[in-house]
């Protein structure tokens, strides 16, 4: 079932990124908000506890000064020290109003209502002019008190500190695991998109790949945006246009084999039925002219299978998906198959390969390599030496056969690579053949990239194939 379809994979693209980076910045914007909302915390608490201190501190001094003018105005009961005392007195009350705004707690409130009860005590006792005396226990306990209300601040300002490690610590646990959310979020979005984009590419290419395979009997269908869609058609169009294409090849080549063959069995019949003397003894004259018949028809019927065969051959599309093989074990392979033809010819293979990968249709290189050793063979004297040479130059696979045999002619050099050509200079009657390996070695080798030559040679013929070492 089709989910979500897109006019064309661009557009596609462009949802799937615009979707990734949403998340990824709304992620953003939530860590913003809570470092943000840290920092407000952080910065208020600075605030709250700066002021706590500053006011613990003014409290003791002021105690301190208020009880050292309350002295002096007893003793010295000048106008001017009350009036200091008064204006010392108004600060006093302030920096207790600042400590209640600060809501430091219960025994912080505590120890101000205390503060201030005694404060009134020995405010009477300066106001009605009495004695040192009576406020020898007043100012003392008032500075107890101031100090205790320090501590008290100091154990809240403790307290501040510890809630805003803890918040800091938890914030960041927080931010960790949103963090590893929207990570995980964004990745199963990525992902989502990726199949989405990937899977009809993926279609495609298998399609591509069965198509290049010679596999026409499975019909082609691409999900995903509308334009891929519509190359999925394109392809199932091309599919059954070659398995049309296809199917005419092999129904013409039966009927060929078919009408070629059966006129030309007739006709080996009835040599053969002159050569055993059915119809009545023939004359040595008339024996060799059928015996020139058998042999000819024989030579027919092996140019017809060559001819069906090369057809086919081009025709025919073998694996189209190149892969990476070891180029001096193909040529290795090549050399041990042809070992008994080797030995019954008494020649010799002067192997120098270098270890050579390469990326090319492994079958197609197969058939250059064989048809050029088994020319070599072809051509070669007794105890003659083929030289197979496979080297690397300049990012090129360079691989050389010489034998040793007659050459080719100098006006025969360009035909050399014809289909059904064959030079003046033949092999014996054990290779005789019919001119198509060459022409096969070229076109294979045309195929897979690879350029395929005759090279100049002083004794015998050298074929040289080059072919690209990377993909």
């Amino acid at each position: 079932m089709q989910v979500f379809t897109t006019r064309s994979i661009r557009q596609l693209v462009i949802i799937g990124f615009v979707a990734v980076a949403a998340l990824l910045i709304a992620a953003l914007l939530v860590t913003a908000q809570q470092l943000e909302r840290l920092s407000q915390q952080s910065q208020n608490t600075v605030t709250v506890v700066a002021s706590g201190m500053s006011a613990s501190r003014q409290l003791i001094q002021q105690t301190i000064a208020m009880e050292r003018n309350a002295r002096q105005y007893a003793i010295l009961g000048e106008e001017d020290l009350y009036q200091l005392y008064l204006s010392r007195r108004a600060e006093y009350f302030e920096t207790l109003e600042e400590i209640s705004r600060l809501q430091i707690g219960d025994q912080a409130s505590a120890l101000v209502d205390e503060l201030l009860s005694i404060e009134s005590n020995a405010f009477d006792n300066v106001r009605q002019g009495q004695s040192n005396d009576d406020n020898a226990t007043t100012f003392p306990e008032l500075s107890r008190l101031a100090y205790q209300i320090a501590t008290s601040i100091e154990q809240w300002i403790a307290q501040q500190q510890a809630l805003l490690q803890e918040r800091s610590v938890s914030t960041q646990q927080s931010l960790t695991i949103q963090a590893i959310l929207f990570i995980g979020a964004a990745s199963v979005l990525a992902a989502i998109f990726v199949l989405l984009i990937t899977r009809p590419l993926q279609q495609i290419d298998r399609a591509i790949n069965a198509i290049g395979s010679g596999e026409y009997s499975k019909a082609i269908s691409v999900d995903g945006p509308r334009d891929l869609q519509t190359l999925g058609m394109r392809l199932e169009w091309l599919r059954g246009r070659l398995e049309e294409l296809e199917q005419q090849r092999t129904s013409f080549l039966r009927h060929v084999s078919h009408e070629l063959k059966t006129p030309l069995a007739s006709m080996q019949e009835g040599a053969s039925l002159l050569n055993d003397g059915v119809v009545g003894s023939l004359s040595k004259e008339q024996q060799e002219i059928s015996q020139i018949i058998a042999s000819n028809c024989q030579r027919l019927q092996g140019l017809i299978e060559e001819l069906l065969r090369h057809n086919a051959q081009n025709f025919d599309v073998l694996n189209a998906m190149p892969e990476r093989v070891r180029f001096d074990k193909i040529l290795a392979d090549v050399v041990s198959a042809h070992t008994l033809a080797v030995q019954s010819g008494q020649l010799q293979v002067a192997l120098t390969l270098a270890k050579v990968r390469v990326t090319v249709d492994r079958e197609r290189l197969r058939v250059i390599v064989d048809n050029l050793f088994t020319n070599a063979l072809k051509f070669s004297p007794v105890n003659a030496v083929i030289t197979i040479e496979l080297q690397v130059d300049n990012e090129q696979a360079v691989l050389t056969i010489q034998d040793q045999g007659p050459g080719i002619a100098e006006q025969e050099r360009e035909r050399i690579f014809e289909a059904f050509f064959q030079g003046s200079t033949q092999p014996n009657v054990q290779y005789s053949g019919t001119g198509l390996g060459l022409a096969i070695a070229s076109d294979y080798a045309k195929a897979i990239g690879a350029t395929l030559t005759l090279e100049k040679s002083a004794t015998g013929a050298c074929f040289k194939l080059t072919l690209p070492v990377s993909a």
